[in-house]
């Protein structure tokens, strides 16, 4: 009797983290896949890990940064996100919400700014094509009916020629080397 107590002593928390594993499992593997443009990529970082970090170039999202709201509507049909709608509350009408994670590694900037983990041998291929200016990073995030939302992978595309000339074009205001740092400039 109390050899069968010990092993379910020993089995119990096994089964538990199996579950607990499971479940996890099929929470990350669950939910809709999305493009993202993305857009100030980091390779990676040795003390860290192997990893991108990036900044999410929502589409149709020109006042990124702005305001800080806690979550956005994806709009267009997946995987192409055509264009995005910030949410003021959670009572918006929305199909496919994206919420920040104020726990996650970003917390408030969570829907500005990711990170996707990465093997060393896919490391060292995405270091090369981080290089490459005329390349587009798009990383495919899941979003899942709560709003939460995970980076799952990366590629990259060429530039089309209108993206070619955006990036080429002269700045609208000139550079003035008397004007304040940019760190220190005000929004309006």
């Amino acid at each position: 009797m109390i050899r069968l107590a010990r092993l379910v002593a020993a089995v119990l928390p096994l089964l538990g983290l199996g579950a607990l594993w499971v479940q996890s499992d099929r929470t990350y593997h669950t939910g809709t896949e999305w493009e993202v443009p993305i857009m100030g990529y980091d390779p990676r970082d040795y003390l860290r890990g192997h990893y991108v970090e990036f900044s999410y170039d929502w589409p149709g999202s020109d006042n990124l940064g702005d305001i800080y709201y806690e979550a956005l509507c994806l709009e267009g049909e997946a995987p192409t996100v055509e264009r995005v709608r910030w949410l003021e509350t959670d009572s918006e009408p929305c199909d496919h919400p994206v919420r920040r994670n104020p726990g996650g590694v970003y917390a408030e900037d969570g829907l500005f700014s990711g990170r996707l983990y990465i093997g060393q041998a896919r490391a060292a291929q995405l270091e090369e094509e981080l290089r490459n200016r005329d390349q587009r990073g798009i990383v495919t995030i899941r979003q899942r009916e709560d709003g939460s939302f995970t980076p799952v992978s990366i590629r990259f595309r060429p530039l089309t020629p209108e993206e070619i000339a955006e990036r080429d074009a002269p700045p609208d205001e000139p550079f003035d080397p008397l004007g304040p740092p940019a760190v220190m400039e005000t929004r309006p």
